[in-house]
């Protein structure tokens, strides 16, 4: 079980500083959502975004966001704050907890400390 947590924990911590150096880099602007492209698998549905932005320096672009959730994080027609990657503007994601990827690390990390402690408890009490 700790090697589970520690696994858990591990991805937890990569998608969390990825999120953060994504933010770090990112622009960030306002955007429209324009589509939402709905992915179903054995666990029910998730929705990605399409999100139509202007770039700091007058292109527009429009892109799907990497992360995706039910329910969707926005509607079509409803304006979100964006962050972008400037040196490639369709890396996008939707600039809060659920939609930059910090709230999927933050759990994927609290779940590896839980099962990581838990099993180390259990191996130190044998």
């Amino acid at each position: 079980m700790a090697g589970l947590g520690l696994v858990f924990g591990l991805i937890g911590g990569a998608i969390t500083m990825n999120a953060r150096e994504f933010r770090r880099r990112a622009q960030r602007t306002r955007g429209l959502v324009v589509g939402l492209r709905a992915s179903r698998s054995g666990n029910g549905t998730v929705y990605y975004p399409t999100i139509r932005f202007t770039t700091l320096y007058g292109r527009q672009v429009e892109a799907e966001t990497g992360y995706g959730s039910n329910p969707p994080p926005a509607r079509p027609g409803e304006e979100v704050p964006v962050l972008y990657d400037p040196d490639r503007p369709t890396r996008i994601r939707i600039d809060s907890v659920m939609g930059n990827g910090m709230l999927l690390g933050g759990v994927f990390l609290a779940v590896g400390i839980v099962l990581f402690t838990v099993g180390a408890g259990m191996a130190l009490s044998l």
